[in-house]
């Protein structure tokens, strides 16, 4: 009784004696871009995750790093499958086509995977179309179902009436009677055998759940609600690996991202997949404005993953892609971009931010970046565009200059131990307030290893698959010391935003 009477009144000596004194002068201005997001296709966050398209290779789409392939399609009744490249393709840009040929009976047809199954949700209404070249004349079932019970969910007849030598599109909706208890579940697309005369062609076959804000080729409801949620001010976008392409001639086109689906050839992603590019600038840009955000743009800048690098002379098509980029954004319709941009329905965006291109320090072997490219992305663009802000895309704090190169603001990324960032709560006090940084990319990526003050960098190295607690109160203390220098820090980004429990 004693002792607990002794600690009460103890603490309530020590909560009596803590008086603090705010002032209203002096102190750091506060940047209004705190806390942002940052977001590349990587671990199947983009297709697969937060772009809400649920059928997986639905356009076959394919290039000189991955092979186009029917790769999660599969027959149903015997009936024989192959990849074609027809004459005739669907556009310029979706070449190849998935052939079906042969079966019999009143069930034939094919089925799809998805990205590891297919929800049903009764609340839901589903939207989806598809492609048809070939002789089909009859009714196409299309079929959401239980993989291992059969039990079918949801179902929609259409009426087919294709012809050889042209493609027609078709569309269905569908709502489930009841709820699945998981996602293990196909989606099919049956016929009589009798309807088909001769070899039937698909492509651009598509199914969506409701997206958010209603959106057409929309992001999920859920992901979207949960960024929302966090209230993010910023949204670093395309960021990363991503941008940069593995190789050349790979490289983040974003004029082929724009437009109907039917024209977007897609891209060979750097995390081991092939993107849609469903996810386009235009989709980029209302995300963000959706919950919120300022789009913070990267821009490809001459650089690929394998350290290739383009001369001053061959950078310059790149930089007039650039200026057309940001024009395209925040043109009006008097713009050649803006225009176009106009004509896809949507007005200007805002744009504060630019970024030249993503981690230069890493692959630019012969130091092309502070040489020549990054200046004549500068040059170009802030004699355009003088009110952007421009940042360069890696920048040392301890390095002696104090400064990003030129009038620019610079990237930081930190992936660190918990020991490590722990120790990081002054790191920026003796930065400059003249080039505010960008803590573009942060996060606790491992458990502290002994002998090693941060993460280890071989080749499969161990990493920590989930957030932990002590590696989460080591971030605190690191953006405590970014907060308490809020005039040097533009803002933060944790990276990568996504997490995938079906990869990593």
């Amino acid at each position: 009784m004693f002792t607990k009477a002794f600690l009460t009144a103890a603490l309530a000596a020590a909560a009596q004696a803590v008086t603090f004194t705010v002032k209203s002068t002096d102190g750091n201005a506060t940047s209004p871009y705190a806390y942002g997001l940052m977001f590349e296709d990587i671990n199947n966050s983009g297709d697969g995750g937060v772009y809400a398209e649920l059928i997986q290779n639905r356009a076959f789409q394919g290039d000189g790093i991955y092979n186009k392939s029917i790769v999660y399609w599969h027959s149903v009744g015997g009936i024989a499958l192959s990849m074609a490249n027809l004459s005739t393709p669907l556009s310029a840009e979706l070449t190849s086509s998935l052939q079906v040929s042969g079966g019999s009976g009143k069930k034939v047809g094919i089925y799809n995977d998805g990205f590891w199954g297919f929800p049903a949700v009764a609340a839901w209404e589903y939207q989806g179309s598809f492609y048809v070249e070939g002789s089909l004349t009859g009714n196409v079932t299309v079929q959401l179902a239980g993989n291992y019970s059969k039990t079918i969910y949801a179902e929609a007849s259409v009426a087919v009436a294709s012809k050889t030598g042209a493609w027609t599109q078709y569309k269905y909706s569908f709502k489930p009677t009841h709820d699945a208890p998981n996602a293990n579940n196909t989606l099919s697309f049956t016929w009589d055998a009798s309807a088909a005369k001769g070899a039937v062609n698909f492509n651009l076959l598509s199914l969506f759940p409701p997206t958010y804000k209603n959106r057409p080729n929309g992001n999920r409801m859920d992901l979207m609600e949960a960024m929302a949620d966090l209230k993010p001010s910023f949204f670093r976008a395309p960021g990363g690996n991503n941008i940069e392409g593995s190789k050349a001639p790979y490289w983040w086109n974003w004029t082929q991202t724009l437009g109907p689906l039917e024209h977007r050839a897609g891209f060979p992603g750097t995390w081991g997949y092939e993107n849609t590019d469903g996810l386009g600038l235009l989709e980029y840009a209302i995300w963000a404005d959706d919950i919120g955000m300022e789009l913070l743009l990267g821009i490809w800048d001459g650089l690929y993953l394998d350290g290739t690098t383009l001369t001053l002379a061959e950078l310059q098509p790149y930089i007039q892609s650039a200026l057309d980029e940001i024009e395209f954004l925040t043109g009006d319709a008097s713009t050649t971009w803006g225009a176009y941009r106009e004509s896809l329905g949507h007005g200007p965006f805002p744009l504060n931010f630019v970024e030249i291109g993503n981690e230069d320090s890493l692959s630019d072997k012969n130091r092309t970046y502070p040489a020549y490219r990054f200046k004549a992305f500068y040059d170009a663009i802030s004699a355009k565009y003088p009110d952007l802000t421009l940042i360069s895309s890696y920048y040392d704090v301890d390095e002696t200059t104090g400064q990003p190169p030129y009038n620019a603001s610079g990237d930081f990324h930190e992936y660190a131990t918990p020991v490590q960032m722990s120790q990081q709560f002054g790191y920026f006090d003796n930065y400059t307030s003249e080039h505010p940084l960008l803590i573009g990319e942060w996060a606790v990526i491992d458990y502290n290893i002994p002998g090693f003050n941060g993460p280890v960098w071989d080749a499969g190295a161990p990493r920590a698959y989930f957030p932990f607690w002590y590696g989460s109160v080591a971030e605190a203390v690191f953006l405590l010391g970014a907060e308490r220098n809020s005039d040097k820090i533009i803002g933060a980004a944790y990276a990568p935003g996504f997490m995938n429990l079906n990869k990593w």
